[in-house]
């Protein structure tokens, strides 16, 4: 049972499948309300309606599911906790739909169910936790996953069947997923293209005039150019509107006043006297979980010069038991307990890694034989281990420093290697496979380190009497300037800074230079338009009034909601076609370059697959037309994202015939698939026409 209190002990029992799909569920359950009534759905996916109702029982099964392991639901969690819950209805209403539809079926066997958890086909959330690893082989331990489910089957009735109503879509989908991968093929046109792309060179030579270096007042767009030019692009696919508002904040900030600070040192000061009582560990944790903001109830390794000089050194030279505190740290304060002087093991060695990720079995055998060749080398003369970490060792990490780890304790290491460094004698040279190769492994030294360990309570110092004076300031300021025009005149009036949030999306919980900002997001998403100024909004340690701005609806932008937008767009298009108007005809580059006051660029030899030009132009369309020119030809002025350029090709060389084996036909395809699983997920949230208003509930 000890992997179990290891697992509940660091809060993982529910943990591991954080991330994964936390609420899956019968399909039934979350066909809402057809009939055109009352919207009382947290929105739409594939025309199936998210019954709101069903939703918020799915996020308080999985809250409740936190709260019996012993975690604090905070707001973060409740957002993560929906997030999850949506994201596993998107995957249900799309992936689910079309791996039934390809014949997955809606279900797997006890078999396959059994291998996925502790078979053969592990899931990569267990397969990769810690807390379910063999310590001498370093691998995933089968039995260790057989005692997991074991308990959660007979303690945890409401995680097991979470478990099972999450396990088996996972991993349908991910068959889905892996049929969708192993369909995609790179033919040899596309290797040829890859090729090309790499290897066909051109040695050119360009001018550009940089479109954000003219004047924006050379250049005014009128009500009537601006109306046309939206009309003309309003449709454009990059200017789909997804559902966000517009609004604008001012904040209103709040310290602690010396009431406050003396009031935090008192209560600080009766705790101090319950940490030095308290003589077990357990009454020590009990302390930190109650009383410490942290919550952080495992001892750890004191680091000299944490604390200011005084407290440091009283905690450095402290014997167990010593309680140091509270002293502030910032807008905290700490208590500091010794809670052991612990002999800490070290050692010191040097190695040189030869990798095998990435190789077969052939390959990995050939490794270790040259594992084996190098042993013997240093065994022998044990000076040439410097020069052969520079010639032959793959860890990056260090190769500068002769190959040499310094003093690291055994928690540092992966399990292989750190038995190669504290189980063998100083001076023992061996060789050990690890997850990332074999290494040559020399002992330098060995060693004990006294290490002092603590606890600490820390509490920041809460502003009650600041934070009154504040809500009045910025009660004031709401019910003064209420609507939007006042709003902005009264900031300035007033010497408050004015923040505009140009667009707060649909899900989006954060908002740019609030902290905690739930109540700010909530009154946004909930305002109507023409609404006074929100009351006082509490985000982390101060007060925020917000003013709302704008409603933006999905679709076809406004030309209200796009109009500053569109105006730099059809600006630097008027840019372009002024400059490219005036480098019209022009062919001689440095006269060219001589007229406008800018340098001729040259590329030296560039390939065809580059991003950028010299001199910071990121305009890959305008690499791919120089790339057309013929040898000596000279382009019409080409117009891109940062500037106007004209080129002169003076040596175009094609790639040629590819060789046999150029390019690694593997490589390109796992490129491919790697990325598949993530298009088509998109893909087919795109066409599930998808609605979230779970803004309008949370």
């Amino acid at each position: 049972m000890a992997v179990i209190g290891k697992i509940r002990e660091r809060g993982t029992l529910l943990g591991i499948i954080v991330g994964g799909a936390l609420a899956l569920f019968v399909v039934g359950d979350f066909i809402g309300n057809r009939s055109g009534g009352q919207n009382l759905n947290v929105g739409t996916i594939a025309g199936n309606e998210i019954s709101t109702q069903q939703f918020s029982a799915l996020v308080d099964q999985q809250l409740d599911l936190y709260r019996q392991n012993g975690t604090t639901v905070d707001n973060n969690l409740q957002e993560q906790v929906r997030n999850g819950v949506w994201t596993d209805l998107l995957r249900q209403f799309t992936l689910s739909e079309e791996a039934n539809k390809a014949g997955f079926g809606t279900t797997i066997s006890r078999e396959e169910y059994d291998d996925i958890r502790f078979g053969n086909n592990i899931m990569p959330d267990f397969r990769n936790n810690q807390n379910f690893m063999d310590p001498a082989t370093g691998q995933v331990s089968t039995e260790r996953l057989k005692q997991y489910f074991k308990y959660v089957q007979e303690n945890n009735l409401a995680l097991l069947d979470m478990q099972k109503r999450t396990f088996v879509p996972q991993r349908i989908q991910a068959k889905y997923n892996d049929l969708v991968k192993k369909s995609c093929f790179v033919n040899s046109a596309q290797r040829k293209d890859e090729w090309a792309a790499k290897n066909t060179m051109a040695d050119f030579a360009f001018v550009a005039q940089r479109l954000d270096a003219q004047p924006d007042s050379l250049f005014p767009v009128s009500e009537a150019e601006l109306r046309r030019f939206f009309d003309a692009n309003k449709n454009d696919r990059k200017y789909r509107q997804t559902p966000s508002r517009a609004f604008a904040y001012v904040q209103f900030n709040v310290l602690p006043t010396q009431e406050d600070i003396a009031n935090a040192q008192a209560d600080m000061a009766s705790v101090k006297a319950d940490f030095e009582a308290a003589s077990t560990a357990s009454a020590d944790s009990a302390l930190v979980m109650t009383y410490a903001d942290s919550r952080s109830a495992q001892p750890t390794a004191y680091q000299e010069g944490t604390a200011d000089k005084l407290n440091d050194s009283l905690i450095t030279h402290a014997a167990p038991g010593t309680v140091v505190g509270p002293f502030r740290e910032g807008n905290l304060l700490k208590l500091v307990k010794v809670t052991e002087l612990a002999d800490v093991d070290e050692a010191r060695v040097r190695h040189i890694l030869l990798t095998t990720q990435g190789k077969d079995p052939a390959g990995e055998q050939a490794v270790k034989q040259r594992a084996d060749s190098l042993l013997a080398v240093v065994k022998r003369d044990r000076s040439k281990f410097e020069a052969l970490v520079a010639q032959f060792s793959d860890d990056p990490g260090s190769k500068s420093t002769g190959g040499v780890y310094e003093w690291f304790d055994r928690q540092r290491m992966v399990p292989e290697f750190t038995t190669a460094s504290f189980d063998e004698p100083v001076g023992a040279i061996t060789v050990v496979k690890t997850s990332y190769g074999y290494h040559i492994v020399e002992v330098l030294g060995q060693r004990k380190r006294q290490e002092r360990r603590v606890l600490t309570i820390d509490r920041k110092i809460a502003p009650v009497q600041a934070m009154k004076a504040a809500w009045k300031t910025a009660n004031e300021f709401s019910l003064n300037f209420p609507d939007t025009a006042a709003f902005r005149k009264g900031a300035e009036e007033k010497g408050y800074v004015l923040t505009p949030v140009e667009e707060l999306r649909a899900g989006q919980n954060f908002v740019q230079g609030l902290q905690e900002p739930e109540q700010v997001v909530s009154w946004v998403n909930h305002a109507k338009a023409g609404a006074p100024s929100s009351e006082p909004l509490t985000s982390g340690d101060s007060y925020v009034v917000c003013s709302l701005r704008g409603i933006r609806e999905a679709g076809v932008p406004k030309l209200e909601d796009v109009r500053a937008k569109f105006t730099v767009e059809l600006r630097k298009q008027m840019k372009a076609d002024t400059l490219a108007a005036n480098m019209q005809g022009k062919t001689d580059l440095e006269a060219l370059a001589k007229e406008l006051g800018a340098t001729v660029q040259q590329s030296g030899n560039m390939n065809f697959g580059a991003n950028g030009l010299p001199g910071g132009y990121n305009d890959p369309r305008v690499i791919g037309g120089i790339f057309a020119l013929a040898n000596g030809a000279v382009s019409a002025p080409m117009k891109g994202e940062m500037a106007v350029y004209v080129a002169r090709m003076n040596t175009l060389t094609p790639a040629g015939d590819m060789p046999e084996g150029a390019e690694d036909l593997k490589m390109l395809t796992d490129r491919v698939r790697n990325r598949a699983a993530g298009q088509v997920f998109n893909a087919l949230r795109e066409a599930a026409d998808v609605t979230d208003n779970r803004s309008q509930y949370y």
